[in-house]
């Protein structure tokens, strides 16, 4: 009996530890009505007034509950396969090595999710490897983004969606 329970307890065990990073976020964007990934303006701009400080503007994601046109250089809405391909990276994620970057976070590329008529937003910026997002996504901390790899597959998916050109790094003139 003792060798039956312990046998159960394996088992269950395995598919508890077999599960994919990111499940509650992954089902969300498999149920949403629509995905919709760009590359934006910075948001903080700069005002100038002749003999004055500049006064920082910040515009927003979404205006009037949807993404803001006015900020929005590229998009793409995802097609059925493309979201898969998006959600394949995101539950590809592993909780290995934490991941914390430097933080300039001036984000320039955003995940809209629109689902119950309602549009909400991850923010992501790729120079320092941070984002934000608005409440109602559900985004668990310790799995989304959470390593340098898993920023750099999501990167090379917004690059192949030609929604970001990386910048190449400056060659050392000492090194021939």
């Amino acid at each position: 009996m003792r060798r039956l329970f312990i046998l159960c307890l394996m088992v269950s065990s395995i598919s508890v530890f077999s599960q994919h990073a990111n499940e509650r976020l992954a089902q969300y964007l498999k149920e949403a009505d629509t995905v919709l990934l760009t590359h934006h303006e910075d948001l903080d701009i700069d005002i100038w007034k002749p003999g004055t400080k500049p006064i920082t503007q910040r515009r927003t994601l979404l205006k009037n509950n949807r993404p803001n046109e006015e900020i929005i250089k590229k998009q793409i809405v995802l097609s059925p396969e493309l979201r898969q391909e998006f959600i394949d990276i995101i539950k590809g994620q592993k909780k290995d090595k934490y991941w914390d970057g430097a933080y300039c976070f001036e984000p320039h590329h955003t995940i809209f999710i629109y689902k119950a008529h309602q549009w909400e937003a991850i923010d992501l910026c790729f120079g320092c490897d941070h984002y934000n997002f608005t409440p109602n996504i559900p985004v668990n901390k310790e799995e989304f983004l959470f390593t340098y790899q898993d920023w750099r597959d999501l990167e090379a998916f917004f690059i192949k969606l030609k929604l970001y050109e990386k910048k190449e790094s400056k060659k050392d003139p000492s090194v021939k």
